[in-house]
């Protein structure tokens, strides 16, 4: 599957139109969550470089990686994904298909 694909049921014009400053923030907090998740990744790989010329097990690099991941990434994907659902409900409003007392 393709990432870079929106698979949201609204067109990308529909979102740019009704809502394009949460279209705006959506697609930046995307990116910062990529860009983080690489940071993290990246960090864990250097830190796992000391133990690839000897036959121990780079611990560092799996907590470095665990701890990025737990305490970084997934509080960026909460935020993403809360600011997603406005995003659309916000679009939906737009489009007529949801009424304010629905929400």
């Amino acid at each position: 599957m393709d990432s870079s694909k929106d698979e949201s049921r609204f067109t990308r014009s529909d979102r740019e139109r009704f809502d394009p400053q949460g279209y705006r923030r959506t697609t930046w907090l995307r990116e910062i969550l990529r860009v983080v998740t690489l940071l993290v990744a990246g960090v864990a790989l250097v830190a796992s470089f000391p133990c690839l010329s000897s036959a121990s097990f780079p611990v560092t690099s799996l907590v470095i990686y665990s701890a990025g991941m737990v305490f970084i990434t997934m509080p960026l994907c909460l935020v993403y994904e809360s600011s997603l659902q406005i995003h659309e409900l916000t679009v939906a409003q737009g489009l007529g298909e949801l009424t304010p007392s629905a929400i």
